[in-house]
């Protein structure tokens, strides 16, 4: 029986010792990876704020004019929603791979509406409401009322735009938004939700309620 030359052989050898340490190579990547969960239990920050009223932080449904409920969350043009997720328990020296984030969708009105996702600049906190980012320990205006100032309140550029199609949890993409805060090329201030589309609604299930536990983000990540 011919085996070949000693080259051949050779060749034959480290292709055989290459494939499955490649293999292995791509098994060690996959295991390095890891997936946490954060929900809304794990957010210190939240906010729903409306320009039907001004100084409220949480006005989320309007029952009557000038009175408000936090049983759903209605999300139309003239209301935003503030939520802030600390990301502190990614480990140093891991960088994010994927980010999504999941918010439980009640109800929509008619005609697919659009809900605007953005990352917040700045800090926000106690007493914020559609006037202000802050009242304490001084009161500290938005630049333009309901964190609306391009740039200066909220990101120029939306995180995404989803356009409604049903009820039900709705995933969205945040993977960027999460990279720039953890590898500190932006300070993680959260997001803002709206609507801008003229007669929209989107109604969404508030964590206080139905919704806890709800508003979920993925993150995956290795080390760097």
């Amino acid at each position: 029986m011919t085996t070949g030359s000693p080259a051949v052989m050779l060749r034959s050898l480290v292709r055989r010792a290459w494939m499955p340490l490649g293999c292995w190579l791509l098994l060690a990547g996959a295991l390095s990876a890891r997936t946490i969960v954060l929900t809304d239990d794990d957010c210190p920050r939240m906010a729903a704020i409306a320009a039907e009223a001004p100084r409220l932080g949480w006005a989320a449904t309007e029952m009557s004019p000038g009175s408000f409920m936090t049983y759903y969350l209605d999300l139309i043009p003239t209301r935003g929603f503030l939520i802030y997720y600390p990301l502190d328990r990614i480990p140093k020296g891991q960088k994010v791979t994927n980010a999504e984030w999941e918010i439980p969708v009640s109800a929509l009105s008619a005609g697919e509406p659009r809900l605007y996702v953005r990352r917040i600049v700045g800090d926000w906190g106690v007493g914020v409401c559609h006037e202000y980012r802050s009242v304490r320990p001084t009161k500290v205006p938005w630049n333009v009322p309901g964190a609306k100032g391009a740039s200066l309140d909220r990101a120029l550029k939306p995180t995404a735009v989803v356009r409604m199609t049903a009820a039900g949890p709705c995933t969205i993409n945040v993977t960027e938004d999460v990279q720039l805060w953890n590898s500190g090329a932006a300070a993680n201030q959260g997001w803002i939700l709206n609507v801008e589309d003229v007669d929209s609604l989107i109604r969404l299930n508030l964590p206080m309620y139905q919704g806890r536990g709800q508003w979920k983000l993925r993150i995956t990540y290795e080390p760097e």
